[in-house]
């Protein structure tokens, strides 16, 4: 019998970006929007969180016609990751600053 948690913790540091672009969508609050910031296509940002989802086993996401949600487990997830990425920007910042001067 394979241990279904033991493959996604595996996969957990592939889907490190995936959690990121959770967080772009909840800033633009569409998935062309927060596609144009990352510079990916619409198909690529949809691809991407669905596969979060399949991961998390649950919907991060309520899509309707016309707006895109976070579910609770979605707002959680981008709520307990988001200063984790906010820290690995500024100090990505930092090091480049280093190289100017």
């Amino acid at each position: 019998m394979v241990n279904n948690w033991a493959m996604q913790d595996q996969k957990t540091p592939e889907l490190w970006s995936h959690c990121h672009w959770l967080t772009v969508l909840s800033e633009q609050g569409s998935y062309t929007a927060a596609a144009a910031r990352l510079g990916v296509s619409k198909a690529a940002m949809s691809q991407r969180i669905a596969e979060l989802e399949r991961v998390a086993g649950v919907p991060l996401v309520q899509r309707t016609t016309r707006s895109v949600r976070l579910t609770e487990a979605g707002q959680r997830l981008v709520d307990q990751t988001r200063a984790a990425f906010e820290q690995i920007s500024q100090s990505f910042a930092r090091v480049r600053d280093l190289a100017e001067a």
